[in-house]
């Protein structure tokens, strides 16, 4: 097992009785016994597949409480998670099945006809974290036994840029504890995942949180309205947001009390106009806003230049 793996397996041992997961649609908290078991389950019925070490998982799905204990089963057989927008078309799934050889996939209801062939099977499980989860196995690919994976083995192929690009355990463990060091995360931090788990800075502040034993609400979309209320009943104290999403934030009055809020973009291997916009949010009163108009006005346009003169928080 990865460094990393190994960790978020004893995240959800330490917390077996604690909420550690919370899903935003439907306001329901996961305890770690919870997860813990619903990725062995997991783990059961991929190794039962034939899927294992170096396989690659295709996962389409929004950002809903089974992805992370997907992400974690699979990385467990040492297998790789390649994951696609749950939005995605029926087109952009062939054209992905055409370019890549996957073993199985994890997609939502209206992608699942087009992720089955003449030599597919089907398997639907019932988890804490979902009613009802199918997994789709193609039996034209040969699987590979499950197998501890070494730090050098691939665990992530994800799409920046346009771009492939697949991370190691090594690498995300070493991205995991730059973030976790970057926005000095803890145990009493509570992490809003508001970008998809398609996007590698998503991906990060969702390992950081658990790794180190921090909790994680997930909503499946952003509606600015909505924000501020989750960011306080929940207690958040970090946000995984995009720069446009944020832009919409900043149109709104910001309500006190909220001057440790962070915001955890991209990595810091991301263009230098994307890292400027790491910054903490202290703007209890909008007079006070460390952002000019323009300023504003260039995040909402997605065109912040190189030297956008933005005063970058301490993350």
């Amino acid at each position: 097992m990865s460094k990393l793996t190994l960790t978020l397996t004893q995240h959800l041992q330490r917390h077996s009785t604690q909420p550690v997961l919370k899903d935003a649609a439907t306001q329901e908290w996961y305890t770690g016994g919870e997860l813990a078991a619903d990725v062995d389950q997991l783990k059961d019925q991929l190794r039962g597949l034939k899927v294992g070490h170096g396989d690659h998982v295709l996962v389409a799905l929004p950002n809903v409480p089974v992805y992370p204990v997907l992400i974690q089963a699979i990385w467990e057989l040492g297998a790789v998670v390649v994951p696609v927008a749950g939005t995605t078309t029926v087109e952009d799934l062939h054209r992905r099945m055409q370019q890549r050889v996957f073993a199985a996939y994890v997609v939502t209801p209206e992608l699942l006809n087009a992720a089955v062939t003449a030599v597919s099977t089907v398997t639907r499980l019932q988890l804490n974290t979902a009613p009802e989860l199918t997994l789709v196995r193609d039996l034209a690919v040969t699987g590979h036994v499950a197998a501890t994976p070494t730090e050098a083995d691939p665990a992530l192929r994800l799409t920046v840029a346009q771009s492939p690009v697949t991370l190691t355990y090594a690498q995300l463990q070493r991205d995991v504890a730059a973030t976790v060091a970057t926005y000095q995360l803890t145990a009493t931090d509570r992490t809003l995942l508001v970008t998809a788990l398609t996007q590698q800075e998503a991906q990060l502040a969702l390992l950081a949180t658990r790794y180190v034993g921090g909790r994680v609400v997930m909503t499946q979309q952003f509606t600015a309205s909505q924000f501020w209320p989750q960011v306080t009943d929940n207690q958040i104290t970090h946000v995984s947001l995009r720069p446009l999403r944020l832009a919409a934030l900043l149109r709104l009055a910001d309500p006190s009390g909220l001057s440790t809020l962070r915001f955890m973009p991209e990595p810091a291997s991301v263009p230098a106009w994307d890292r400027a916009l790491r910054y903490r949010v202290s703007q209890a009163d909008r007079r006070d806003s460390r952002f000019t108009n323009p300023q504003k006005k260039a995040i909402i346009k997605d065109n912040v230049p190189r030297t956008a003169g933005m005063t970058p928080g301490a993350g």
